[in-house]
């Protein structure tokens, strides 16, 4: 582990060691994990992923069109229990 200050402008210095992995300069997302820990993590290595697997299933002529609105189905359903988990948080 590597500690470092923040600076009263909110500004940080990155060690050293973790300068090649993080260029000045560019762009990054920053998120917090579920134990408060920051994620770094450089937008390239996201878009890089994300292009990885675009077009996957682009090819794909073997899917029918009640698989895909089986999917949907699917997915619609997760949106809305995750919409009501958020909301009973709350209570």
């Amino acid at each position: 582990m590597v500690v470092t200050k923040i600076t009263p402008k909110y500004t940080l210095s990155i060690p050293a060691e973790f300068r090649k992995a993080l260029p000045a300069g560019q762009e990054v997302a920053i998120t917090i994990d579920k134990q408060g820990r920051l994620v770094v993590t450089p937008i390239e290595k996201i878009r890089a992923a994300l292009a990885e697997s675009f077009g996957m299933w682009a090819d794909r002529t073997d899917l029918s069109a009640d698989a895909i609105r089986y999917v949907r189905e699917i997915r619609k359903g997760y949106r809305v229990d995750r919409m009501r988990g958020e909301e009973d948080e709350t209570d």
